[in-house]
């Protein structure tokens, strides 16, 4: 018998779709092993400076608590660096931030004490016994107040043919003598990953030298590599188990300050340790799509020929991490132009490492590109459609290669067919419904 024909846009069963809608699917913070303990975070309250001074003992004569762990006390990871070493290093899974190795803060809610108790409950009211005083330093948090001490990133420095390096191609800011052009700014704000599964892991020595986690993570083997490395442990004694993933944009493919103090607290009650993040924590723990400067400035001729783009970018990073997004490669090969000009900046600030975001960099980049895209075509007063057609390119400009496929002209007019694109005004807000003004435009995206 034959298969039944799928058709592209045909509804299909996911494959754990069952098990997640009727509650079987059993997620990082729902495992219960014999002798588990909870674990609660205590964070900063200012946003640079240092501890003075911690006072625990509150927290450690509350009932049920078997331990209130600082960097006083926290066994130190045999791999773990002090943060801010060396914040060049390219981005990868494990986080630049080793919890409680020192009395430094460098971002707001930055966990500095980590209280475990044999109930949830008990845990959270020993967790604001814990006192601590700081000698707060000025912070820097203002994308926009520090754009002037913007640098290149440091993997540029070394590599002129990295993504981040800056990009030439004809002559450099050639929009600045074209006849008709336009300058314009673009502006990605910080936003935060809020799926519905919150961060959550289970740490267990099953022995001195055998981690097993019950983690919230979209690389298991990442994450192993990572705590190995951390922890001096060969990869064969660590165990990462993530059956389901209650929604994940990215930040589960990073390693985080919660899960190294789980570890780091697991380690000194010797007995299983489960944390799971609150959502205010969500903000500040696990990354966010960076804030984002971007200028645009873009020639073309009348008959709408682009002559010239420079795309200029600063995204926010941490003071202790490089956090590197390909926000400007859309810009080097979607469109036909015989001078152009990138130039890729970090600013950093006294804040948590941001992290990819469904479409990173990458979205970052198109949104800006494309609005100047739609802001030329008005003033060239042609339409976006047809301005996108005449500076379309059947190859690779950056690199003069052909494109391997590539049915985007195909998308356009398949799109612009199916919702009347010929019947809509060239002019912004001269559409309305009523009180409200309406309109629609189109956009592209790579990745």
């Amino acid at each position: 018998m034959n298969a039944p024909e799928k058709k592209i846009g045909a509804p299909m069963n996911r494959v754990d779709g069952r098990q997640k809608v009727t509650g079987a699917a059993k997620y990082s913070a729902e495992y219960e092993l014999p002798g588990i303990t909870y674990a609660v975070l205590v964070g900063s309250t200012v946003t640079k400076g240092r501890l003075s001074s911690i006072d625990t003992k509150a927290a450690e004569r509350a009932p049920g608590v078997l331990a209130v762990v600082t960097h006083l006390n926290a066994p130190k990871a045999p791999g773990a660096k002090p943060a801010g070493k060396d914040p060049s290093q390219p981005q990868t899974v494990g986080s630049a931030l080793q919890v409680l190795m020192d009395d430094k803060i460098r971002f707001n809610d930055q966990p500095i004490a980590v209280v475990v108790a044999d109930t949830l409950e008990r845990a959270r009211y020993a967790a604001r016994l814990v006192k601590a005083q700081y000698a707060p330093e000025k912070h820097q948090t203002n994308l926009e107040a520090n754009k002037a001490n913007a640098f290149l990133p440091t993997q540029a420095k070394k590599n002129p043919k990295s993504p981040a390096a800056d990009y030439q191609r004809g002559e450099v800011d050639a929009y600045k003598t074209g006849a008709l052009k336009l300058e314009a700014e673009y502006v990605i704000p910080t936003e935060v990953h809020h799926p519905m599964e919150l961060q959550a892991i289970t740490a267990h020595w099953e022995a001195p030298d055998r981690l097993t986690l019950y983690d919230k993570t979209q690389g298991t083997m990442a994450t192993r590599r990572d705590f190995a490395r951390q922890w001096g442990l060969p990869e064969a004694n660590v165990k990462v188990i993530a059956t389901y993933v209650g929604g994940a944009f990215g930040n589960a493919l990073h390693s985080w300050p919660h899960e190294s103090a789980a570890i780091i607290a697991a380690k000194v009650v010797n007995r299983p340790v489960k944390l799971m993040l609150t959502r205010e924590q969500m903000f500040t723990m696990v990354g966010y799509r960076p804030y984002t400067w971007q200028k645009i400035g873009m020639s073309a001729t009348s008959d709408g020929k682009i002559t010239a783009i420079t795309h200029e970018s600063i995204g926010q990073t941490s003071t202790y991490e490089e956090f590197v997004e390909a926000t400007l490669g859309q810009t080097k090969m979607m469109y036909q132009s015989p001078n152009l000009t990138t130039r890729y900046r970090l600013a950093a600030l006294d804040v948590g490492s941001p992290i990819w975001m469904r479409g990173p960099g990458e979205a970052t980049g198109a949104f800006a590109l494309e609005s100047a895209m739609d802001e030329m075509a008005f003033l060239l007063n042609i339409d976006p459609l047809e301005f996108r057609l005449r500076n379309y390119t059947d190859q690779d400009p950056e690199k003069n290669q052909p494109w391997s496929s590539k049915f985007l002209k195909e998308c356009y007019r398949a799109g612009a067919e199916r919702v009347g694109w010929n019947r809509r005004q060239l002019k912004p807000g001269s559409l309305r419904d009523g009180e409200w003004l309406i309109g629609y435009g189109m956009g592209v995206g790579t990745f």
